[in-house]
């Protein structure tokens, strides 16, 4: 059966690279981080310790029976502490059909009006004991090799299913917000393409709007010029990176496409109001 036609049979519409699990183990010392930007991150920690910083939170501590929803764009890094064995779950609600999704969930439900808690993100939860058993059947499932397309896409619509059954409807609100603060489905696209994209046109290109019309709904949406956004969030990610010392100048460059040190330099320089080596001691000092 080919794989347009083992499509039509899925309960969602999701790649095989985007809805995905898989099983990683870490020794004491090594680092995770989540290497696919444009996908959703689900980790449920099997056991172990990993202190984690990223751009959606300052310090945070996953244990073992905890499960961390990281979104699409988030940066993440961390340091294992204790030996550690994690289940990753990658999807992207962007090419999910609506009624087999969380979105579809958190949509239909009422959301709490309190302003007080407008934007409150939950980055963890305890794992519900369904939750752990669902992710032990999938421990054998990658341990044995016997995982496929098909079973991927049924397990993510069991696991959306037993989140909504488990969790109130306030916790996953919570744990879920930066999904369901998102426009769907405009912001979702430019939110899952701009880090592929080097400019305007090609971000264009790959949300499937022509130029004009594209700059003319980024700017309904977003409120102000797509170059101006992609300037800024291009500045924001790098100095993200430059803060973690262990990361080497040499990568950095080759991620955001600079094809000098000297072009990396002006770049930090006009946009960040240093050099890389200043903004990382500046960063190390503070």
């Amino acid at each position: 059966m080919s794989e347009t036609k083992l499509h039509k049979f899925l309960p969602c519409d999701e790649t095989p690279d985007n809805c995905n699990f898989l099983l990683k183990r870490y020794q004491r010392g090594e680092t995770f981080n989540n290497m696919h930007k444009e996908m959703n991150y689900l980790v449920f920690c099997k056991e172990g310790e990993v202190h984690l910083t990223s751009s959606l939170f300052r310090e945070e501590v996953l244990y073992g029976g905890e499960i961390m929803f990281l979104p699409r764009m988030a940066d993440c890094q961390g340091e294992v502490w204790k030996e550690t064995q994690v289940v990753v779950h990658t999807f992207n609600n962007t090419v999910c059909h609506p009624e087999n999704c969380i979105l579809r969930y958190l949509y239909t439900h009422a959301k709490k009006k309190d302003e007080g808690k407008s934007g409150f993100y939950c980055c963890k939860l305890s794992a519900h004991k369904v939750i752990i058993t669902f992710m032990e059947s999938i421990s054998y499932y990658l341990a044995d090799d016997t995982g496929d397309l098909l079973l991927w896409h049924l397990k993510h619509k069991e696991l959306i299913r037993l989140f909504s059954r488990y969790y109130k409807t306030e916790e996953l609100q919570a744990f879920f917000h930066p999904m369901t603060g998102e426009a769907v489905p405009f912001r979702n696209l430019v939110l899952s393409h701009y880090m592929k994209a080097n400019d305007t046109k090609e971000l264009a290109d790959l949300c499937g709007y022509g130029l004009a019309t594209f700059r003319r709904v980024f700017k309904e949406e977003f409120e102000t010029p797509v170059y101006q956004w992609l300037l800024k969030k291009r500045s924001e990610h790098i100095l993200y990176r430059l803060s973690f010392p262990y990361i080497p100048f040499q990568e950095i460059m080759e991620e955001f496409n600079f094809t000098s040190p000297q072009q990396f330099n002006r770049f930090c320089k006009t946009n960040l109001g240093d050099t890389p080596t200043n903004l990382r001691k500046k960063h190390q000092s503070s």
